[in-house]
């Protein structure tokens, strides 16, 4: 039953002191065993009319009770009764503005009478009048100082003021009157939490379910507070025992979602939330929780659709839901929408004055999947600039400038987050950069520590191994790489061992190994492109250029990819496009020797020595360790 109801029953079973012998008479049962109210024509029969009126209430259609009521109250005008219904009849269907005239006049006429006060601070309540609500049912409650239900009332409004302390003592003096009354003893508990006397608070909760053991209300404020205090066992008892007294109490469906998700049951905690949105389509906080459910599962679809909801119900949330919304967008691809959503939220978080760093994040993903690399990073600068001290920001604007090929200024970027954060995730970001820069001297200590911290880090183990490769300290690479005994290798692994075979001209294993990879993971470019170089050292130039023909449309701007296929382009007479292929590879990665290298031999060949040098001479810049390089440079040098 509502709480509407209750107090309809309330007010219709309540004496009028001032009129009482003059009430028609009826006896009200409960709204369950409420008799369906028959069509009939108004009649002049008070009696029928109070009757008829009163089922049309308990039965929830306040429509016909307004017409009923209206005329009750025209045949007894010196009657409260009848006044009360019909304010509660119109306020129901909307008429707020008529109940309210309607009950000031009767207060006018009879400003002693509680149930009038009662209900002229019900209306208020419903209008988020606080005051006006506060001030009648301080009335009533004066009128009628032995009713216990009024003080619970003015509690409640108290409290939605902001009074806690004065509500607390309006609940205790609805105790005092009435000790059942257990709505009252929930809602104290819940402002004595409010105030922070946590343990107090969950005594008197605890004390609720004792008393009335069937009462959701209270295993489910017992269940927020054990909640509170980390306590999930306990609280997930109570809000079972909530279900089983109220199987579609929402908020607690909700909050056992919540509380199963925190123990990592994920699949119990999204069944909740689905139980919880079909128990109220309306409860925002439900959908949101439930997109949530299906976004951590990869279910993008069924995610947008529950926040979509979520924000349609609520528009004016915080900004997490839009910037989940917009991660849910992004993992489907639709980065438009995705921008959309960012936006709103960090409009949101400028209005409610939190910052929201993860918005701006997604937003420069958003731009950099859209290819408008400078707005990824022109966003990312504002969030630095509003948030200096913030490590995620400063992570996020280095992997935009990373994108747009600013190394240096990415560089700074992660060595000011590594700062802020000495993270195994930030130190293995500047391990990144240092390696892509070729400076290995000041990558490798950063994968060591990681690793020193925890032996079986992959991506540190996988990034060290990386840079071994590069630096051509292949029997070091090679250990981290290897699977112990029983273990298998798992495809990352295998991909760099393969490659690893590759370079150190075992073709005989690297090709078997790196078949194996691009079978069971066709996203191992490196692999697949490294797998078509030895398809080109192994004589068969138009395999190798079309297995990185695929690799190039997956990823164009792949230096190595480039690289490899400006090799079996001149293997097959195109000089031209291999050249061009050769300077596109450096071009996208601008401290890669090696295409330098390989763009001085061709030169040399077309008898283009000037140029040659040149090349020679960058390829040997970019790597030090790179001798014959050095040496092409210097034998051009003394040719000329």
């Amino acid at each position: 039953m509502t709480r509407a109801s209750l107090l309809v029953l309330q007010l219709l079973t309540a004496s009028t002191p001032d009129a009482a012998d003059r009430e028609p008479a009826a006896e009200v049962e409960p709204a369950a065993e409420v008799e369906p109210a028959q069509p009939s024509p108004i009649t002049d029969d008070a009696d029928a009319l109070y009757r008829l009126g009163t089922s049309l209430l308990l039965l929830e259609q306040p429509e016909k009770a307004v017409e009923v009521l209206t005329k009750l109250v025209e045949l007894e005008p010196e009657l409260v009764r009848p006044k009360v219904m019909l304010a509660r009849a119109l306020w129901l269907t909307g008429e707020a503005e008529k109940a309210r005239v309607l009950l000031d006049r009767a207060i006018a006429a009879w400003p002693e009478e509680p149930t009038l006060r009662a209900e002229r601070g019900q209306l208020a309540r419903e209008l988020d009048e606080r005051d006006e609500a506060i001030a009648q049912y301080a009335m009533a409650v004066e009128l009628s100082p032995k009713d216990a239900e009024l003080r619970f009332n003015l509690g409640e409004a108290l409290q939605r003021s902001g009074r806690t302390d004065d509500a607390v003592e309006a609940y205790r003096e609805a105790l005092k009157l009435d000790e059942t009354l257990t709505a009252a003893r929930v809602n104290l508990g819940k402002a004595l939490a409010e105030k922070g006397l946590a343990g107090e608070a969950k005594e008197v909760m605890r004390e609720a379910t004792r008393r009335e053991p069937g009462a959701a209300e209270a295993h489910y404020n017992l269940g927020v507070l054990l909640m509170r205090e980390n306590n999930l066992d306990e609280a997930i008892a109570e809000y079972g025992k909530a279900l089983r007294a109220e199987p579609k109490h929402v908020q607690t469906l909700n909050n056992l979602g919540v509380a199963l998700d925190a123990q990592g049951k994920h699949e119990q905690a999204l069944e909740s939330f689905r139980k919880a949105v079909e128990a109220d389509p309306r409860y925002a906080e439900a959908h949101f929780n439930l997109g949530m459910a299906y976004y951590r599962r990869d279910e993008h679809i069924l995610s947008t659709q529950h926040l979509e909801k979520s924000l349609a119900l609520e528009p004016r949330r915080a900004s997490g839901p839009y910037t989940r919304l917009g991660d849910s967008y992004l993992a489907q691809g639709k980065r438009e929408r995705a921008v959309e959503a960012y936006k709103k939220a960090l409009e949101a978080s400028a209005e409610d004055g939190k910052p929201n760093t993860e918005a701006y994040q997604g937003l420069a993903r958003a731009y950099l999947g859209l290819g408008r690399v400078d707005q990824a990073v022109a966003t990312l600068k504002t969030a630095v600039e509003g948030f200096p001290e913030d490590a995620n920001a400063r992570a996020a604007y280095g992997d935009a400038l990373l994108a747009k090929g600013e190394l240096d200024a990415a560089l700074a970027q992660y060595q000011e987050r590594l700062r802020l954060e000495p993270t195994a995730e930030a130190r293995l970001a500047l391990a990144g950069v240092y390696a892509r820069k070729r400076m290995g001297a000041k990558a490798a200590p950063l994968y060591e520590t990681v690793l020193a911290e925890e032996p079986g880090h992959r991506k540190a183990k996988l990034g060290l191994a990386d840079l071994y490769l590069a630096m051509g300290r292949y029997v070091e690479a090679e250990k981290l790489l290897k699977p112990r005994e029983g273990e298998e290798a798992d495809t990352s692994s295998l991909a760099r061992l393969g490659i690893l075979h590759s370079r150190r001209g075992r073709p005989d294993l690297a090709v078997p190994e790196l078949e194996e990879v691009t079978r069971k993971d066709p996203a191992q470019l490196e692999a697949r492109a490294e797998l078509g170089f030895l398809y080109l050292r192994g004589g068969d130039a138009e395999r190798a250029v079309r297995v990185l023909s695929e690799v190039l449309e997956v990823k164009p701007r792949y230096a190595l990819g480039r690289l490899y296929m400006g090799h079996a382009l001149y293997r097959l007479g195109k000089a031209e496009e291999a050249e061009q292929s050769f300077r596109g590879a450096a071009r996208m990665d601008p401290s890669f020797g090696e295409p330098y290298y390989a763009l001085g031999q061709l030169l040399e060949a077309a008898g283009k020595l000037p140029e040659a040098k040149a090349a020679y001479e960058k390829a040997a810049e970019l790597q030090t360790d790179h001798p014959d390089a050095a040496a092409a440079a210097k034998r051009l040098s003394a040719a000329k």
